[in-house]
């Protein structure tokens, strides 16, 4: 053996780098933002996330209710699949006020950009 592999690696804390230290931030100020969010009753996007993927997946099963109540078995409408996702967020736990109002505000950000 050689004297490399055979001598003790010791470890040294390294010091922190400017990305190191944003990072840190960052992640604090995420579980700040998770946490006023849960205490004012409005869903995590992840959870609008999934609750839009499940109205998507399951509208052509069932047809989209159109303006004037008129159902149409190919068609997927914006409003019933918001009816259907804050539908689910509330069976879940969250507030009723706050879940449709979310819900358009996580579609407009993801697609308007």
């Amino acid at each position: 053996m050689s004297e490399i592999a055979s001598a003790p690696t010791t470890y040294r804390r390294r010091a922190l780098t400017v990305e190191d230290e944003r990072k840190r931030e960052d992640a604090e100020r995420k579980r700040r933002e998770r946490a006023e969010r849960k205490a004012s009753g409005l869903p995590d996007p992840r959870e609008l996330d999934r609750a839009l993927v499940d109205a998507i997946r399951d509208a052509p099963l069932t047809g989209a209710r159109g303006p004037g109540g008129r159902t149409h078995p190919h068609g997927v409408h914006v409003e019933g699949l918001v009816r259907r996702a804050a539908h689910a967020l509330q069976r879940r736990g969250y507030l009723p006020a706050a879940t449709v109002p979310a819900l358009f505000a996580r579609i407009s950000r993801d697609t308007v950009a």
